[in-house]
């Protein structure tokens, strides 16, 4: 029984593993930080396979073909230690030899895949190699993973918080993330190479190494499944307003409106760091169908405390909100030279809105002025455009 639930264990860590590996290399959103990420849940989810072969080769016999899988362990460490160094120093000088950390995976595959292929001969000189790489938990490799968490583990320690000045909401939480994924890595390769220490049994395959893997697997891939926003990339977020020409109501009138009354001071902060970081960073408001579940699924908070939010805290109705940081959107990229020789309507379909009508009800609304007057008022040349206002 016992054995059966840890090959469903090891085939669920597979199947998950290899989702979330695949999701992060190749989503369209923006985890090119991340790749190295990617490729650390891939390499877990190949050995899982592997793992999933030796717990379930006990019942049934499974090609030999799976044992190529485990030479995917040789890239964990080397990726997590990537990783990190891409999030924390993305201008690192040595990025160019990165290809170096590689080598190990390259020459342990290779002669896995030789054994393989060997298998099929009775060459000597195959079972020689098969004997070297049978179980790829050596001292030297596993003391060589431990330098890679080494190195990690001083990366996190010497990192200086206050130097970075995009949104630092977004970067403590990243920060928060990689102390955690930090302490599981050191954990993994601290346990198995004390564990291979103490039992010196080089010749035996033992499961529990690899259940210690799978676990760091699902850990990371449960922290993507339910933290999704912790991966993508930071971008600089703009401010709010700048520019006088857009009316915003006082903060006088929050007595008038529903308010947060249940939020602490900090969670109702946090709430609204979020809120920034979410819609301004990733642009979300460009999104022609943009509604508050949106913004709820990519926040975490739910759709009535976000409309409560915004309410108490701009004097806003969702879709006023929206409008307003589209309205800005448009002022920032009005004399862009990208649109330059876009009309006043494909400005306002650029900035998100659906139609021409919604820009002019939206601008009328919180600038007091229709798009062509505002136009006028901040297009260096507007005289290059004046065929196409708005009517």
């Amino acid at each position: 029984m016992i054995d059966i639930l840890l090959s469903l264990f090891f085939f669920i860590a597979t199947i998950a593993g290899l989702a979330t590996s695949f999701m992060v290399l190749f989503s369209k959103k923006n985890y090119s930080k991340s790749f190295f990420l990617g490729m650390f849940l891939l390499s877990l989810a190949v050995v899982s396979i592997y793992n999933f072969y030796l717990s379930a080769n006990m019942f049934k016999e499974f090609p030999d073909l799976f044992t190529i899988t485990k030479s995917f362990i040789f890239l964990a460490a080397p990726c997590s230690f990537l990783y990190v160094r891409n999030i924390l120093s993305p201008n690192n000088k040595s990025k160019k030899y990165d290809w170096v950390h590689f080598i190990p995976f390259g020459i342990y595959f290779i002669l896995t895949l030789f054994v393989y292929i060997g298998s099929f001969t009775n060459f000597k000189i195959v079972a020689a190699i098969e004997s070297i790489i049978k179980n790829p938990f050596s001292i030297l490799t596993l003391t060589i993973w431990l330098f890679y968490v080494f190195f990690q583990t001083m990366l996190i320690l010497n990192y200086d918080l206050k130097k970075f000045k995009g949104n630092q909401f977004h970067r403590s939480k990243v920060i928060n993330w990689i102390r955690v994924y930090n302490l599981m890595i050191l954990f993994l390769f601290s346990a198995l190479f004390v564990h291979h220490f103490l039992l010196r049994k080089i010749d035996v395959v033992d499961i529990s190494c690899y259940f210690l893997i799978s676990t760091v697997l699902f850990f990371t891939v449960g922290w993507l499944y339910f933290r999704p926003q912790i991966f993508h990339d930071e971008e600089e977020a703009f401010d709010f307003v700048s520019d006088n020409t857009v009316l915003i109501k006082s903060k006088e009138v929050k007595n008038s409106l529903p308010i947060t009354h249940e939020l602490t001071v900090d969670k109702k902060e946090d709430y609204l760091l979020k809120l920034d970081y979410v819609l301004n960073a990733q642009k979300l408001f460009l999104k022609k169908d943009f509604v508050i579940r949106d913004l709820s699924d990519e926040t975490g908070i739910s759709v009535h405390l976000l409309s409560n939010l915004i309410n108490s805290e701009f004097g806003l109705h969702f879709q006023d909100y929206v409008n307003l940081k589209r309205i800005e959107y448009f002022k920032d990229k009005i004399n862009d030279p990208e649109w330059k020789d876009l009309s006043l309507e494909g400005m306002a379909w650029g900035s998100g809105f659906k139609s021409r009508t919604t820009c002019f009800r939206a601008f009328i609304k919180h600038t007091g002025k229709s798009p062509s007057e505002y136009f006028k008022t901040i297009r260096i040349n507007p005289d290059r455009t004046s065929a196409y206002y708005f009517k």
